[in-house]
């Protein structure tokens, strides 16, 4: 049930930034970005924690979830080629172990406000080009068998997002 809420809104959002970016991709890249969708889902996600933490609205994240979400966040950081399976797995525990239905709830209306703000962008003509989601590069990596993080990619808003909220834990919890 918890799957349900955070999985539509991603996959709406993938499905959105793979049609932005499709235009003219060669079939090896269209298929590196389905296989590779839900790692950035897995990167989203903890931008959309961040943003939940920091909102009084939401029930705040309790000292064992950050500490959960630490270890897991260690993980990503040591990982040169996230594959798609592991981050299948690590959103999973994130989904069905971590976090309460309140904030799963949450991160959905973040998710879907995110992908009403991202299709009312491609509809103005912004953000479509080739590059403009960041995967381009390290997908052609990915197709390559080489090194494929995006979440830890800085220049990115996810890879920010995620360093924010690696931060913001690691000082919360006192590592």
């Amino acid at each position: 049930m918890k799957r349900l809420f955070i999985a539509a809104a991603l996959a709406a959002a993938a499905l959105a930034a793979s049609f932005a970016q499709g235009a003219g991709s060669d079939p090896a890249t269209q298929k590196a970005r389905e296989e590779t969708a839900v790692v950035f889902d897995l990167g989203r996600v903890f931008g959309y924690l961040n943003a939940i933490e920091k909102d009084a609205k939401v029930a705040a994240l309790s000292r064992d979830q950050l500490s959960r979400l630490y270890d897991i966040m260690v993980e990503i950081r040591s990982t040169k080629r996230l594959e798609s399976s592991r981050a299948k797995a690590l959103l999973a525990t994130i989904e069905d172990k971590i976090l309460t239905s309140a904030q799963l709830i949450a991160v959905d209306k973040l998710a879907a406000g995110k992908e009403t703000e991202k299709s009312s962008n491609q509809a103005a003509g912004a953000g479509t080009g080739a590059g403009s989601s960041g995967g381009v590069g390290s997908l052609a990596s990915y197709v390559a068998g080489g090194d494929f993080n995006p979440v830890l990619d800085a220049t990115k808003t996810m890879g920010q997002d995620f360093n924010a909220f690696f931060e913001y834990v690691r000082k919360k919890i006192g590592k």
